[in-house]
């Protein structure tokens, strides 16, 4: 921490309870590109970019370069939050100075694996620790963007520039959000003002004809902070990909083509607003607004020409925050949030075909969600050697869908509706003045679901009326201090998930609700270490953390065969999940870093079935690694990443299997002045011709440049 603000390094996890090292954030990583083809170019860019840092014959002072500060407080934000949890801040600033996305952020987080159903922009979704998509909350400022309808978040949909840092919380559900993720909680937690009259703009090009641009300005103007950030991001996305034309043991009719109606053009922008009375009462409205186009491709072996989606989010809320109440002894939070989405899909076949190009049912949707809601929380200090924290929210989601190419049910479907209570308690007992930390925690959240069938025609579907759900989520955490630099630390929790409505009463095609789904149960757990040094000279920070985690999850909800045609949503035996987590960070000489990610897991299936059980369960690759090199100095950065995911199956059977990939990718940023940047990167420098989950092919290599000017 330094100045109060969070500058992890990237994918570096949080730091512990009772001490924390930082560093700038052009001080990390290091260099590592001397096989590749760039690596001439590159080292002399590195020879740029560090000679103003030793020093001038002339005796001139040595240039500012990276500081290391070591504090306890204030604390980061993931640490207030879960001060025992294993959990990974990641600083947005670094992605921004590149072509990347939410996506490409988390990718490389320990614990978190991302399926990718195509390249830039393409439907992306998220796993922590072996956990499904619906299992993950994700949280905008703290505002829930996890949908009744069905709770996977698209990646591609979620800002990435106008964002100040990304909180990770694997495992564990930290108080002051409303709903318990069996596999934990992500928070995107959005660029404050300035007072500061500051502005940025930026704009960038590579390959497949993508471009970004970016403009933000922040003021203070008569005592009101108020903040302005737009972003455009778009491409045709149109890269060749090797086409195994649906026979992947056929190598015979494979070939070479483009992907096809793989454009899009999207559109973020937010705004805020902040004012703080006289009593120390702050007020902050924010808004942030999202608008995509794009072709929906499908899979690479059979892609549609004419499938689209069109999309349209906005999130607003009122935060009112008062600190130092009651003898400074209680800090206080209330929010007001509002969220509408639409979605827009077409698919309605192309060159002549009497069915849709994806999954043969014609469809031409429109689907709306609103919510309301309010939450509050209160912090008090009151108590010796304890910290108590209170949660509550209340909101209430309306789901609107229609379907105007329907043929064998009504176009308008009857609206679904669900209120949903929460609250949360934690108390944060500090017993022996900082060697031990005990977090005993305990969440209730209450469901009331309004249903409707959306096919009468089916018997599955024909039962309509109120749901109600009651889950408890109690955890606990401890932390011991062994020594000044070494923690250990560890978690366990119950955490359930409540079906969606697509699982209850949904119908898409095949699928067939099933209104008689009982919730998910997780069992959580991970102990572990972290140790942090900065002792010698030439050791700037050297940060080093283990963890060893397990989840059983029970009556976990999975799509069974019903029939030769339809699939229906069961509630089955469950999966055991074991694995470990690794990462170093250092910073050496001033100049030198590295960042490494090692995250192993075993996840296997527990269902009822004997064809299924003792398999692993699809999309959870055993082993991922990520490391990341740089040189920097005052004028840049020169940087090599390198991206290791094994080998993972796609179904449930594990007859099919996605093979291990490795991503390559070099690239520097130079600092010529004080107000301009320039990135360059190459990624896939190696042209590793990979898919992702289902056969969706992601590009080789590629390049992007950006150009950068604050002012």
């Amino acid at each position: 921490m330094l100045d109060g603000s969070p500058t992890h390094t990237r994918g570096a996890s949080a730091p512990p309870g009772f001490f924390s090292s930082s560093r700038e954030a052009n001080g990390a990583a290091g260099l590592g590109c001397r096989r590749h083809p760039l690596s001439l170019c590159l080292t002399a860019i590195a020879l740029l970019l560090c000679v103003p840092a030793v020093g001038t014959a002339g005796g001139e002072e040595e240039a500012p370069v990276a500081t290391i500060v070591v504090t306890a407080e204030p604390p980061a934000a993931t640490e207030s939050r879960a001060p025992t949890a294993f959990a990974t801040e990641i600083p947005a600033e670094p992605h921004a100075e590149q072509v990347e996305t939410v996506a490409d952020a988390l990718s490389e987080s320990v614990g978190v694996q991302v399926r990718r159903f195509g390249g830039l922009g393409a439907f992306s979704t998220i796993s922590i620790r072996g956990s499904s998509s619906n299992q993950v909350q994700l949280y905008l400022d703290g505002i829930p963007l996890s949908r009744a309808r069905d709770e996977t978040v698209n990646l591609s949909d979620l800002p990435l520039d106008s964002l100040d840092h990304i909180e990770v919380y694997r495992g564990t559900v930290p108080v002051g959000f409303g709903s318990g993720g069996i596999g934990g909680v992500v928070n995107l937690v959005t660029k404050p003002p300035s007072a500061t009259p500051t502005t940025d703009v930026g704009v960038s090009y590579g390959s497949f004809d993508t471009r970004k641009v970016i403009a933000s300005h922040s003021r203070r103007l008569g005592g009101v902070d108020l903040l302005g950030f737009v972003t455009y991001l778009g491409s045709q996305g149109d890269f060749e990909f090797l086409d195994d034309n649906g026979t992947p043991q056929n190598p015979l009719d494979d070939r070479r083509t483009k992907r096809q109606n793989n454009a899009f053009d999207s559109v973020d922008a937010l705004l805020k607003a902040g004012y703080t009375l006289a009593g120390g009462l702050r007020i902050d409205l924010t808004s942030e607004t999202f608008y995509k186009d794009q072709g929906v491709p499908g899979i690479g072996s059979f892609q549609s020409a004419t499938a689209s989606l069109t999309q349209y989010r906005t999130v607003d809320y009122l935060r009112f925050e008062q600190n130092g109440l009651l003898d400074d002894s209680l800090d206080a939070s209330a929010s007001l949030f509002g969220v509408f989405e639409r979605q827009e899909f077409v698919d309605l076949g192309s060159n002549g075909r009497p069915t849709a190009d994806l999954g043969g049912i014609r469809q031409n949707r429109q689907d709306d969600t609103t919510l309301f809601g309010a939450d509050t929380t209160l912090r008090s200090y009151r108590l010796p050697k304890q910290v108590l924290s209170a949660f509550t929210e209340l909101s209430h989601e309306t789901f609107a869908g229609s379907n105007a190419a329907a043929t064998d049910a009504p176009r308008n479907e009857p609206d679904q509706k669900r209120l949903h209570a929460a609250a949360a308690l934690q108390d944060e007992i500090d017993p022996f003045a900082g060697r031990l930390l005990v977090v005993p925690t305990i969440r209730y959240e209450h469901l009331r679901d309004d249903v409707k069938a959306t096919q009468p025609d089916f018997p599955v579907n024909g039962t309509s009326g109120t749901v109600d759900h009651d889950l408890w989520s109690p955890s606990i955490g401890a932390e011991w201090r062994l020594l000044s630099p070494l923690s250990l630390k560890g978690n366990f929790g119950r955490f359930q998930r409540a079906p969606s409505f697509s699982e209850l009463f949904g119908n898409r095609g095949t699928v067939r609700g099933n209104p008689d789904l009982r919730p998910e149960t997780g069992l959580n757990g991970d102990i572990g270490l972290v140790a942090s040094w900065n002792g010698p000279p030439w050791l700037d920070a050297l940060r080093l953390e283990y963890a060893y985690f397990a989840s059983d999850v029970d009556d976990a909800i999975v799509l069974v065969q019903t029939s030769p045609t339809v699939f229906t949503p069961r509630n089955v035996g469950g999966a055991r999940i074991r694995g470990h987590e690794l990462v170093l960070h250092g910073s050496l000489l001033r100049h030198l870093g590295l960042d490494l990610n090692y995250t192993h897991q075993d996840a296997e299936d527990q269902s009822d079935s004997p064809l299924l059980r003792g398999k692993q369960l699809p999309g959870r690759p055993q082993n991922e690694l990520y490391t990341r090199l740089e040189l920097f100095g005052p004028l840049g950065r020169l940087f090599y990443e390198f991206n290791f995911v094994s080998g993972n199956f796609t179904d449930a059977a594990n007859f099919n299997e996605v093979p291990s990939r490795d991503v390559h990718t070099i690239g520097f940023t130079a600092r010529p002045r004080d107000w301009l940047a320039v990135t360059f990167e190459a990624r896939n420098v190696t042209d590793n011709q990979i898919s992702d989950v289902g056969g969706f092919p992601l590009p080789g290599r590629s390049f992007f440049g950006t150009v950068k000017v604050h002012f």
